[in-house]
């Protein structure tokens, strides 16, 4: 095995800038943490900077910990490796693993390139939703039903790392896009896609829906306040999922994963 690089206090330093908005948004990186996550980024060939481990992966490394740190040398990638207190410290007791890694954020796919080819085509859109938690909890199912891309509109930061943590690696897997404008609306339009605003009432019911096309959006708004009204109807059409009486709504991940799902599978 090769020595591991060393520096291992610089990259501390490097996550914890990351931590914060103006640190990603300046740099065009983020950070991971755990195995699962590692491991979902290695199989998708995500852009790793540097890799950080707790001395037990170099030292008397289990199975899955070897295949990590092996797996990061060949690809050439610097590992620093940091005192397991340190690695601790960091992770908060939260145990998802003695692993961080620094991360490019991947570019903006185009809407050609997602709208292009056979069958049907969704894109998830977060609009607003604040909690980061929420945030990789919808990449997550949006990924779990078939949708092609996810777009964070707002205050919606997919590379949070509590939004990193909480989608368990599915945010490799998915193309994703991040604006602050309201265009996308128009360029949807443009481009024939239809539009669903998700709203709690005056709307048609999940089960009578029936898309008109292949191309498709699902815009999900913050879990406290849904979507204003006006951008609601700025959307070709408002879908709502039927409750019993006396429910106030599902919650914002489940809500994305009935509604994607279904749209995903409903005959036109």
């Amino acid at each position: 095995m090769a020595n591991p690089a060393p520096d291992w206090r610089k990259t501390v330093h490097l996550i914890q800038q990351l931590s914060l908005p103006k640190g990603r948004e300046q740099l065009g990186l983020f950070t991971l943490e755990g195995y699962r996550s590692m491991e979902r980024a290695l199989r998708n060939g995500a852009p790793l900077e540097e890799v950080l481990v707790g001395q037990d992966c170099v030292d008397s490394p289990n199975q899955r910990q070897g295949r990590i740190v092996r797996e990061v040398e060949a690809l050439g990638v610097p590992l620093r490796v940091a005192p397991i207190e340190e690695l601790r410290r960091m992770t908060g007791g939260r145990g998802l693993g003695n692993v961080f890694a620094v991360m490019r954020q991947p570019p903006p796919p185009s809407w050609e390139d997602v709208f292009s080819g056979e069958g049907r085509k969704l894109v998830v859109v977060g609009w607003n939703l604040g909690d980061p938690g929420n945030t990789g909890a919808v990449i997550r199912s949006a990924l779990a039903a078939g949708a092609s891309a996810f777009l964070a509109v707002g205050s919606t930061d997919p590379w949070h790392p509590k939004s990193v943590r909480t989608s368990m690696g599915s945010l490799f897997a998915i193309p994703i896009r991040r604006t602050s404008k309201e265009d996308w609306i128009d360029e949807f339009h443009g481009m024939d896609v239809e539009t669903f605003a998700t709203v709690c009432r005056d709307a048609e019911p999940l089960p009578s829906v029936r898309p008109h096309g292949d191309r498709l959006a699902l815009v999900m708004g913050g879990e406290a306040f849904g979507l204003p009204d006006g951008t609601a109807n700025r959307l070709k059409r408002r879908v709502t999922i039927p409750m019993p009486s006396g429910v106030d709504s599902y919650s914002i991940n489940a809500a994305t994963a009935v509604l994607a799902y279904t749209l995903m599978q409903i005959d036109c």
